[in-house]
């Protein structure tokens, strides 16, 4: 029977893992989740046959590639719903009956959020809001998600859970944007940069052809791009040994005020740069509540210690590999999703043999 249970969850895993798919791709591209009701191949648009639909097989058989247009169909499709239907088995195994649903729908979230942060740097509000309302909505129908047979005190611990997530996160944010706010790019001698202006509304500075872009840096009113020019033409205005003060709309110097929208040509020499940087999106802190409904705040601080523990690790492992440089950015979804993973199926046995350890010293 057991055997029974992790083949139907792998098998139930794959065809929700189909549906994830379809969320992470229409989702940040703003795409109806309903129209088209059927899943269509992203190169030539067509409208993919329930024949050519199975979960896992369906890519396989095809070798990964579209059945009408021949043109390859990303890995991704085939991770995720692997991913997917394995998570749901594992689960099957690892959660008691009455929470399974509950912890299959934060499994699904996480899916999708994670595939979600590592392409785009984004966790869409419809992920969280959806992610709160359903954790709060399952903790009142099985309060076994919290450990209790109350519905009213399982609320309380996911509203618990929501709130200290979010804090504990927003300070996280907030200080660290004081401490690790910004980063500086320093050149021996005088490179070329300029401004220009991308659309769909976007702009970006080239420092020796490296591009610096306006949706990569500007999250707050108060951020700022500021660039030491030995020399710089501003709208044919020549300029020497002059600070730019760059804000998301305007550029400020000692002798002006120029709108962004207004400057038709910005390019000159310099050595030295300091751009803005986000310790961490607004969108963590609203994931983190959504988790927090489902795993209490016990489960909080154990989710945001290990994800923090890991994207440290990987991090520092990225950057000593070369595969990645100090500034660049890093999604803290992925780790969270990790996290959160971990103890919805062995934190509190993680928790138990550590304060045992800690005993025994």
């Amino acid at each position: 029977m057991q055997y029974l249970t992790i083949a139907a969850s792998f098998i139930f895993g794959t065809i929700i893992g189909s549906f994830l798919n379809v969320c992470i791709y229409r989702i940040p591209r703003g795409i109806s989740l309903v129209h088209p009701a059927r899943s269509f191949c992203p190169n030539c648009k067509n409208l993919i046959p329930w024949h050519r639909n199975f979960p896992i097989l369906s890519w396989l058989l095809l070798r990964g590639r579209c059945g009408h247009c021949h043109a390859p169909i990303s890995r991704l499709y085939l991770i995720v719903e692997t991913l997917t239907a394995l998570l749901f088995a594992a689960a099957a195994v690892l959660v008691p009956f009455p929470t399974l649903l509950s912890v299959w729908v934060i499994l699904s979230i996480l899916v999708v959020t994670t595939f979600v942060d590592l392409e785009f740097f984004i966790i869409p509000d419809a992920l969280s809001k959806s992610g709160i309302a359903a954790g709060l909505l399952l903790s009142l129908i099985t309060p076994q998600l919290h450990k209790t047979s109350s519905p009213l005190v399982a609320v309380v611990l996911s509203l618990s859970g929501a709130f200290s997530g979010a804090i504990i996160l927003f300070l996280i944010s907030e200080f660290g944007k004081l401490a690790f706010g910004r980063y500086k790019v320093r050149s021996e001698r005088p490179t070329e940069f300029s401004f220009h202006v991308l659309l769909p509304d976007e702009r970006q500075i080239l420092i020796d052809r490296e591009p610096f872009l306006w949706s990569e840096h500007f999250f707050r009113k108060s951020d700022r791009i500021i660039i030491h020019a030995d020399e710089v033409n501003i709208n044919g205005a020549q300029y020497e040994n002059i600070d730019l003060t760059f804000f998301h709309d305007r550029l400020v110097t000692s002798r002006e005020t120029i709108l962004l929208d207004q400057i038709t040509h910005l390019s000159g020499h310099t050595a030295f740069a300091q751009f803005p940087r986000e310790a961490m999106g607004l969108g963590d802190v609203k994931l983190i509540a959504a988790i927090g409904t489902f795993v209490g705040w016990k489960g909080i601080l154990f989710t945001i210690a290990a994800a923090s523990f890991l994207g440290a690790a990987f991090g520092i492992m990225a950057i000593a590999l070369g595969k990645r440089e100090r500034s660049a950015k890093i999604p803290f979804g992925p780790y969270l999703a990790i996290a959160t993973v971990i103890w919805l199926f062995w934190g509190e046995t993680l928790v138990s043999f550590y304060l045992e350890s800690l005993l025994r010293l």
